[in-house]
């Protein structure tokens, strides 16, 4: 606790176990890891403790979506790329309506 104090107050912050742990969570998310290695990694018993940790931001949702949706590889496939466009286009619409 001395260090965490020390690192702490030249900061200008208060640091805790827990945000570091939380910080190495989102950080390992955002640059590709798995949850279920997340979860092995911090010595979760189950996925239900990992949720603690983890709090995704709306633009992390929307990137993993765009890098990881099957339906973008399937439209570009068949060359229906003006649809994805229109689609997102609608879908981003829609979101901005959502948070506001």
């Amino acid at each position: 606790w001395k260090r965490f104090d020390t690192y702490g107050k030249e900061l200008g912050e208060k640091i805790r176990p827990y945000d570091l742990r939380h910080s190495f969570a989102l950080n390992y998310l955002r640059q590709g890891g798995n949850a279920f290695g997340l979860q092995r990694t911090l010595g979760h018993s189950s996925m239900a403790m990992t949720r603690r940790y983890v709090n995704l931001t709306q633009l992390d949702l929307k990137q993993l979506h765009s890098t990881a949706s099957p339906l973008k590889k399937l439209l570009l496939r068949q060359g229906r790329v003006r649809k994805l466009n229109r689609w997102r286009r609608g879908l981003m619409t829609l979101c901005r309506k959502r948070e506001k």
